[in-house]
């Protein structure tokens, strides 16, 4: 039996197993730094309204976006840790980072501890954003690949929502301590995540990919049975030695091409202006008197943030569409028809402005968020796992998380200025723009993957002139 059948076996056994309860947990796990991404780039808005230090002009900037600088230095070390080291021990690494951080950002003592509180953990976001769904695609059947890895995006999207229930649940309990205790408290409590993802990322099991190409032979029979697969010890030294003699860690065409989509995405992913209901909204909707507003400040701030949880809750119940329909109508159909919806509600968001009615931009937000959450949000950070060769698929995976924090921080430092500038109406014409521009790209560039084993998609990439890449999936045999 060739070397190339023993991998095949191995991939095969992985790529169409069925789905048990132990795949679900395992991904819930790698998933955790999913919730406290969106937990810990949030609470702080909440949490800064309170916070002793009185942070003005730049460092106040830096006290809202330190995460995410923060991110993308943790992208960085990730990018010369995960191929070379493999993907549990720096899941287990950035929970224990998230835990010891965040008991500390509740214990600070001055505003630069807590700024560099906030930087730290924004480098496990970093870190965490760049491995968790490259390591869940690498054990995920081929049929359920997309379900699974969107749970990442799902959890950030609760971990926002979250965030924002404690922030009300904090203050509303305690609003006399919201000076003394509170914002502590809700800095601190994401270390109950934090703990559990740190106690239990010790049990997941290693990529089985990843650890075909480390070679560690007893390590992979271990964990393949705990997937429930089987594979002999000549059947792995076999397969070690096909992976090992065609690893390369070179910068072919297949992933220049698989680069430049993905990288596309991501970009236009932040820039097309999810932020903006998320950072700004609640101020906007206060305007709609959708809740009292006392002049008490701690509850003004309850009122801001329930308003901001309307939009939170649309973006989790959204983000569940994607993960229902993404591997049966697949990622192309999804992402193009969302960044279409994008579109529509940023230009109907910017009539009604126009117009001068006002509600138009809760209905421009709500839209946005639904066809965002559903069809570019978790899109984006699937592709960024499943369309490279395993060999570099840590590093690329880094690369694209470094791209997607840098545009994250742009666009919150950008805003204001268009704000204060063009207005929300002009904004959001700007941001029909960016919409027009990142659906006529996608729809030229990006091929639908859905069903595909990883090694195919690489094979796909590889094979395709960039030119045809929306019809490259017709080339390749599942």
């Amino acid at each position: 039996m060739s070397s190339q059948s023993a991998v095949q076996q191995i991939l095969d056994q992985i790529d169409t197993r069925k789905i048990t309860r132990f795949y679900w947990i395992i991904t819930v796990l790698a998933a955790i730094g999913g919730f406290l991404f969106g937990y810990d780039t949030e609470v702080i808005g909440i949490a800064s309204v309170f916070v002793p230090y009185h942070f003005t002009g730049f460092v106040y900037g830096y006290e809202i976006a330190s995460a995410s600088l923060g991110a993308a230095l943790g992208a960085v070390i990730a990018y010369f840790y995960t191929d070379k080291y493999g993907r549990k021990s720096l899941l287990i690494a950035d929970a224990a980072i998230y835990t010891g951080a965040a008991i500390l950002s509740a214990l600070t003592v001055n505003g630069l501890m807590l700024l560099v509180l906030r930087t730290v953990i924004g480098m496990a976001i970093g870190a965490d954003s760049a491995v968790a769904t490259a390591y869940i695609t690498e054990y995920a059947p081929k049929d359920k690949r997309g379900s699974l890895a969107i749970m990442q995006q799902w959890m950030i999207t609760i971990g926002i929502l979250g965030s924002y229930m404690v922030g009300i649940a904090v203050l509303f309990i305690a609003p006399s301590a919201a000076y003394v205790l509170g914002w502590r408290v809700i800095l601190g409590l994401a270390a109950i995540p934090a703990v559990i993802g740190l106690a239990f990322r010790f049990l997941m099991p290693e990529s089985p990919r990843w650890l075909l190409l480390s070679g560690k032979v007893d390590k992979l029979k271990a964990d393949l049975r705990k997937f429930q697969l089987i594979a002999d010890d000549s059947l792995i030294q076999r397969a070690i030695k096909e992976v090992r003699a065609e690893a390369s860690a070179k910068l072919d065409s297949a992933t220049k091409r698989a680069l430049l989509v993905v990288g596309l995405w991501i970009v236009f992913q932040q820039i097309t202006g999810i932020n903006v209901p998320f950072y700004y909204g609640p101020t906007i909707l206060l305007r709609f008197h959708l809740f009292n507003s006392p002049s008490n400040p701690v509850f003004n701030e309850i009122d801001a943030v329930l308003a901001a949880s309307i939009l939170a809750a649309i973006n989790v119940a959204a983000t569940y569409i994607a993960f229902k329909y993404i591997d049966r109508v697949g990622r192309r159909k999804l992402g193009l028809s969302a960044y279409a919806g994008m579109l529509l509600f940023d230009l109907l968001g910017g009539v009604l402005l126009l117009r001068g009615v006002l509600v138009g931009a809760l209905i421009a937000f709500a839209g946005f968020i639904i066809f965002f959450a559903y069809g570019v949000g978790g899109t984006g950070w699937l592709i960024q796992a499943e369309y490279f060769r395993t060999t570099i698929r840590g590093r690329m995976a880094a690369i694209i998380a470094l791209i997607d924090w840098l545009a994250n921080f742009a666009i919150i430092e950008v805003f204001p200025v268009m704000l204060s500038t063009i207005g929300l109406t002009g904004s959001m014409f700007v941001f029909t723009a960016l919409d027009a521009v990142a659906l006529g790209l996608m729809y030229i560039l990006l091929p639908e993957t859905k069903g595909l084993p990883l090694e195919k998609v690489v094979e796909m990439f590889g094979q395709t002139p960039t030119s045809r890449l929306r019809k490259a999936r017709e080339g390749v045999v599942s």
